[in-house]
């Protein structure tokens, strides 16, 4: 248990007075020689009590405004969290837990808005508590653990911002320091929540910044990392705040690994106070929707109060837009547009400005669609995965069906109903046009495949896989990965063959899900 500085010294201070009362006589009646000794106990203690005063004047206190603090970032009350932590510096100005703190809050505050005043200011805080924490209390495992996190972060920003180099050379710092604390102190459960989300982070780098990372030396082993982060959280989750943090980052790890369906049922197990704050049912509902579970990811964005955020939320019309889209509901479209109108930077712009022209698709308004693919083309980057996705969508060389565009919107959010009553009345002959008829059969299969008709769900994606291994399109690389997880309930040689046609069928512009999947399928089935 972690004691409050003051309690400390006044600690200290009744030591000194009860020696002094105890031996007091003995200045008085006692020999030279027991006055020497007295001195000699006097003098330690008072020498050891300056020492220790030293220390604790640089200390790093999870105090209840510290705890506190986390919870109300994770319900997204950031001017609240400032209040809270400049009190507690107030209070306690050598608690430097505040400032590394006071820093996080700043972290999220600009991942979410990212514009260039709150760079600026992010950079200039940074500059700011550097200056008051660096060289105190070095020897406490929290030092190199908070130093090295705050300058990853600033780093991760400086690239954002376009500063690549000075970016890259600050990650880097920050990344060794972090690693150097787990060498120092290996027990000390801190660090494991940033080192593990980094092993994690690493091992799934899209191939374009694979190669770059590996010239530094530095890898990740995932795994691993899934199971400090487990640990970390098991040893956080009766800590008011800072477990809500540790579930953040266990669902965010999930994320990262690429296996948001682990990610759903990890959380489904966390006490749910934990997980009652704003940005956690968020997350929740990002993984929700990502592993199929639309409705539910919609009754957990419903729970949202934008009234009691205090800082511009558009990551809510993002996934709102999103979730509404795969059940075909009409206010989609004012969700996706919303969110394009609030936040202009690039990252996921390519892919809502597809999810807008497939709105538009689905609702008979081809001007629209062609309008927002068009967009999809010209706007943003490419650096996260969905933006890639997006691109794909947007240079296939037809116009997709607005029917099966419906009719994979419902089979993704699991409205098989629904999907069904769509699918069965889609007219297929021997002149329906190639694409159409590959991702017809690559629907249903699915389809079979969710409602256990696996004889039926095989034979389709064989034809799919037949029909379009020779088609620039995804459907028979997405087919084959379908056929190696079904079989690798079944036999195990034909469960490598197919992973391996997918992985061979794959295009480098495909949806990358299937590649990466196939890839780590392999090497489960090799060990």
């Amino acid at each position: 248990m972690i004691l409050k500085m003051h309690k400390i010294r006044n600690l200290i201070f009744v030591l000194h007075l009860n020696i002094a009362k105890r031996y007091s006589d003995l200045f008085t009646f006692g020999t030279l020689k027991n006055k020497q000794m007295l001195r000699r106990i006097i003098l330690f203690i008072f020498i050891f009590g300056l020492l220790f005063n030293q220390q604790i004047h640089a200390e790093y206190v999870l105090s209840e405004n510290c705890k506190l603090a986390y919870e109300q970032l994770m319900d997204l009350k950031i001017s609240s969290a400032r209040e809270t932590l400049q009190q507690e510096i107030k209070q306690n100005p050598e608690n430097y837990y505040a400032y590394y703190l006071d820093h996080y809050v700043d972290a999220f505050d600009l991942m979410i808005n990212t514009t260039e005043d709150r760079y600026l200011r992010f950079v200039d805080n940074y500059e700011k508590r550097r200056e008051i924490m660096d060289d105190k209390d070095m020897d406490s495992p929290y030092y190199l653990a908070f130093e090295g996190e705050m300058q990853l972060y600033m780093g991760m920003f400086n690239i954002i911002m376009g500063d690549r180099f000075s970016g890259v050379r600050r990650a880097y710092g920050g990344y060794k320091k972090i690693y150097k604390n787990l060498d120092n102190y290996p027990d000390f459960q801190p660090s494991l929540k940033i080192s593990s989300l980094l092993d994690i982070a690493l091992s799934n780098l899209p191939p374009f910044i694979l190669w770059a990372v590996g010239a530094f030396g530095i890898s990740g082993d995932a795994e691993k990392g899934l199971q400090d982060l487990n640990t970390y959280f098991d040893e956080t989750k009766n800590i008011s705040g800072l477990n809500a943090d540790a579930a953040l980052f266990l669902i965010l790890a999930y994320k990262l690994d690429k296996d948001p369906q682990k990610g759903y049922e990890a959380y489904s197990k966390i006490d749910s106070t934990i997980l009652d704050y704003t940005l956690l049912d968020y997350f929740y509902a990002n993984v929700a929707y990502r592993s199929g579970h639309n409705a539910h990811a919609e009754e957990l964005m419903k729970k949202i109060d934008l009234d009691i955020i205090d800082i511009p939320f558009h990551p809510y019309h993002y996934m709102t837009g999103k979730i509404l889209l795969r059940k075909l509901d009409p206010q989609a479209g004012y969700h996706l547009k919303k969110y394009l109108d609030m936040y202009h930077a690039n990252d996921y712009r390519k892919e809502i400005n597809y999810k807008l022209a497939s709105f538009y698709l689905i609702n008979g308004n081809k001007i629209k669609f062609e309008l927002y693919k068009e967009l999809t083309c010209e706007e943003g980057d490419k650096v996260t995965e969905r933006n890639r996705e997006a691109m794909y969508d947007c240079q296939l060389d037809y116009i997709p069906d607005p029917e099966l565009v419906k009719a994979k919107l419902l089979l993704d959010g699991s409205y098989s109903d629904r999907f069904y009553k769509i699918i069965e009345k889609y007219p297929i002959n021997q002149n329906t046009f190639l694409p159409y008829l590959l991702e017809y059969k690559l629907l249903l299969a699915r389809y079979n495949l969710q409602s256990g008709k696996i004889t039926e769900s095989k034979a389709l994606f064989e034809e799919v896989v037949d029909e379009g291994n020779d088609e620039d399109y995804y459907f028979a690389a997405e087919a084959a990965m379908y056929l190696g997880k079904i079989y690798e309930k079944q036999n195990k040689s034909l469960a490598i063959k197919y992973y391996d046609i997918a992985i061979d069928l794959y295009d480098s512009d495909y949806y990358e899900y299937i590649d990466y999947r196939s890839k780590k399928a392999l090497k489960r089935l090799e060990n």
